[in-house]
């Protein structure tokens, strides 16, 4: 028999999920979920429990005493709670998944999106003022879990990813198709607003992650995943043309906001979680984009 402590990852097809179990598979013995049947990218060592998370009676298949649980399960896309259907799942998801439990420790991955607009980096101590749908569920789902009876829960709040396998509609992998396919010179054009954001490479963040779920000095409940290092989207995409070897011209913005929740600034700090697990990023905006690009085939034979 293994001695390494069991995980349960929810939310294990996604892009953090897959990620969480390649890299906490040697430290964890892993019971992935999901809806449907084993996916054939599961590694033959982690279990796979297909479960519903909507439904009570499938969660019930679930162990209710695990040391630790990871849950990851949520749409992602804040552009796609323009209703209320996506907020009342991630909603009874967690609240299905917390009557469930009886012991161990949960992390719920939230998102920096709980926060309301700032123009200094966001500590766990700034006022929640989410000003969309998809923070509002975030910060609905993390005051379930806090009050969960019976388990261990801490909240992660994580600014933004970067990382292979990220879905393809989303703001960096469009920037880095439209660079790789503009002619040298050209003007590249973005939908959105010119915002600073915090980036970090989606490896970094499981493993604070991991960090927060095995320290045993926790004294807070919060822990913001971040930087701290401030980017514009203009830099990022001057970045990738370097990458690249390609030349771009201006980049031009539509000024105006994707969705509800995009804010000119976005920015964390995360001395709390330092302080208490050791954890820092390993890789810094270059290193994690050139990650990215050598993981796409299309852009690899065009990067230094």
């Amino acid at each position: 028999m293994s001695d390494k402590p069991g995980l349960l990852v929810t939310g294990a097809s996604g892009f953090v999920g897959q990620r969480a179990i390649a890299l906490g598979r040697s430290r964890f013995n892993i019971i992935a979920t999901g809806r449907g049947k084993r996916p054939d990218w599961l590694p033959a060592d982690a279990a796979w429990c297909a479960v519903d998370l909507l439904d009570r009676r499938s969660v019930a298949r679930l162990p209710v005493d695990i040391p630790f649980v990871l849950h990851l399960a949520s749409e992602t896309v804040p552009s796609k709670f323009s209703d209320y259907e996506p907020l009342v799942d991630s909603v009874e998801m967690t609240l299905n998944l917390c009557r469930h439990l009886r012991s161990g420790r949960l992390l719920f991955a939230s998102s920096c999106l709980v926060y309301g607009a700032s123009q200094n980096p966001l500590t766990e101590e700034d006022p929640v003022d989410p000003r969309g749908n998809y923070g509002l569920a975030k910060a609905m789902c993390e005051n379930i879990v806090l009050r969960a009876s019976g388990i261990d829960a801490v909240v992660a709040r994580p600014f933004n990813h970067i990382g292979a396998g990220m879905r393809p509609d989303l703001v960096i992998p469009s920037i880095i198709r439209r660079v790789r396919d503009a002619s040298d010179g050209t003007t590249i054009e973005m939908a959105g607003l010119n915002s600073i954001r915090d980036f970090l490479d989606v490896d970094d963040i499981i493993e604070a992650y991991f960090a927060v779920l095995m320290t045993k000095n926790r004294t807070h409940s919060i822990f913001n995943v971040a930087s701290g290092v401030a980017i514009s989207i203009s830099d990022i995409t001057r970045m990738i043309a370097a990458i690249l070897n390609k030349q771009v011209g201006e980049i031009a913005f539509a000024a105006q906001r994707n969705s509800a929740d995009d804010t000119p600034i976005m920015v964390g700090a995360s001395q709390r979680l330092r302080l208490i697990t050791g954890w820092a990023p390993r890789y810094d905006g270059e290193q994690t984009l050139r990650r990215l690009i050598a993981g796409s085939p299309d852009c690899a034979a065009r990067a230094n």
